[in-house]
């Protein structure tokens, strides 16, 4: 409400306390903080609110009255002119904050992760009609009821009494059980609940794993090349020394020399981005190599629930004999992005440490939403959901493979057992940066892939198109439009 507005005014100010109002209240209605149509405190009521006299107040509006942005009505009071134009209030607005600042905090960073390019999806996606986004569910995927119940259920008066408080470092012994018992056992894991720890998504685990164990002198991190972007990030911000690691048909080549590593970053069970998956073979000759190289492998687990082929291939944790493994888990790529709910799963020791580090940044995932999702386990939600996806994306992966085989066969899908995407080559000539411009237009998403690289010169004729996101219906006349803004580009 403006009425609880706090103006601070200077009385040691060269301009005048009439002035000083009239600007700060002219900054809050450009920058839209008090909208149009919205009622004023009267004069006497902000005099008394900024100790001044109560004409300083009238004056002040009326040259707010006289610049034709706010109004006064008969015995209503002041308001904000409905009727100012919209280019006039963005105008000011973006004066104020062309405004110079009094502190150049360039100088004061350790880094600028805001100039480096990192994976990002077009805002309007949701409103793309042929979204080949990753890492995104449609909306008609989502359980609705389901988790509506959970989440009723999870704020009854009982259960608030539960999570309401601060629970300082611990989780939700439900959820852990839930995870221990439920999830890690398909993996072929089996420890007790001190050896996991819940973070706010993959991506904060990642980030705490990396803040513990890289940000020290000569620490080097060996990263599948291509591998997961945000990673490479990580190790940026760490200064980690990076060694590219080979990436081929069937993942990590373990034949390369790791030796010079002290960590070993893996996407085993569909390698990202190229959604490959790690034999059994390579996955005992890479621990073979942590074992005599004294080095520790990072398992980042997501998507090992869509294997459409085979048999999944045990998690490198469910062979880690020495606690060399850490294991790292997302609830979010299957039940909804957003919802941000991930684990972590390592020696006890190890997790002793990351929890007290979490305590310092948040505490713990809110408590509610662990509540809610323990429930959503416990009650069988989350195995139906499961199996209906691994339905759906099993026939959209499919489909989507046939239409690009058939509408643009000079594209090279990568085999793959599974996933949620595909990883394509196009001839080398092709800049898919470019291709993904001219498919936007056509009302298709799709991701370029260079980013995924490391290096100054990555090649650019890869691509992802992901399929969780988008229809079955809409896929075959997805990769219609796609072929019209292949052959149309500039």
């Amino acid at each position: 409400m403006s009425n609880d507005l706090l103006l601070q005014l200077d009385p040691d100010a060269k301009e005048s306390l009439q002035t000083q109002i009239v600007a700060k209240l002219s900054l809050a209605i450009a920058s839209g903080i008090i909208a149009p149509n919205t009622p004023l405190p009267s004069s006497r009521h902000l005099a008394a609110q900024l100790g001044v006299g109560r004409n300083t107040v009238m004056f002040a509006y009326q040259r707010l009255i006289d610049d034709e942005l706010i109004v006064t009505h008969p015995r209503r009071g002041y308001f904000v002119n409905p009727h100012l134009e919209k280019t006039r209030i963005q105008d000011r607005s973006k004066k104020a904050s062309e405004a110079p600042t009094s502190l150049d905090w360039s100088n004061r960073l350790t880094a600028a992760p805001s100039a480096w390019r990192a994976v990002s999806k077009p805002s309007d996606w949701q409103q793309a009609p042929y979204p080949f986004i990753y890492g995104q569910m449609g909306a008609d995927l989502f359980p609705l009821q389901h988790w509506r119940e959970c989440a009723r259920d999870a704020v009854s008066v009982r259960a608030i009494k539960s999570w309401a408080v601060d629970r300082v470092d611990h989780d939700d012994p439900l959820l852990l059980e839930q995870i221990r018992t439920r999830l890690l056992p398909k993996r072929g894991i089996f420890v007790q609940d001190e050896a996991i720890l819940l973070t706010v998504g993959a991506q904060h685990a990642l980030y705490m794993i990396a803040e513990l164990l890289w940000r020290k002198p000569n620490t080097t991190l060996g990263l599948e090349n291509p591998g997961y972007a945000d990673v490479q990030q990580l190790a940026r911000l760490m200064t980690t020394t990076v060694v590219p690691l080979r990436i081929d048909a069937q993942g990590l080549d373990t034949t390369q020399d790791l030796a010079g590593c002290d960590y070993v970053y893996v996407t085993p069970s569909h390698q990202s981005p190229t959604t490959v998956t790690l034999p059994h073979e390579r996955r005992l000759e890479l621990l073979s190599k942590a074992r005599q190289h004294d080095f520790v492998v990072i398992e980042d687990d997501y998507e090992s629930e869509f294997n459409f082929q085979t048999r999944p291939e045990p998690a490198l944790k469910s062979m880690d004999r020495d606690d060399r493994v850490i294991y790292v888990g997302s609830l979010s790529k299957t039940i909804a992005p957003g919802l941000r709910m991930g684990y972590i799963v390592a020696a006890p020791s190890l997790i002793k440490e990351l929890r007290a580090l979490r305590r310092l940044a948040l505490r713990h995932p809110a408590a509610n939403n662990q509540l809610s999702m323990a429930l959503f386990f416990a009650r069988g939600y989350y195995d139906a959901l499961l199996s209906k996806l691994f339905k759906v994306y099993q026939r959209r992966r499919e489909l989507l493979i046939e239409s690009v085989h058939e509408a643009l066969p000079e594209l090279n899908v990568q085999p793959s057992l599974g996933g949620s995407s595909l990883w394509i080559s196009a001839p080398e000539h092709i800049d898919t940066r470019a291709l993904a411009k001219t498919a936007h237009a056509f009302g298709v998403i799709i991701e370029p892939g260079d980013i995924h690289f490391i290096g100054p010169n990555p090649p650019k004729h890869y691509l992802r198109l992901g399929f969780s996101a988008i229809g079955e219906g809409s896929i075959v006349d997805g990769i219609t439009a796609l072929k019209r803004a292949y052959h149309n580009q500039p």
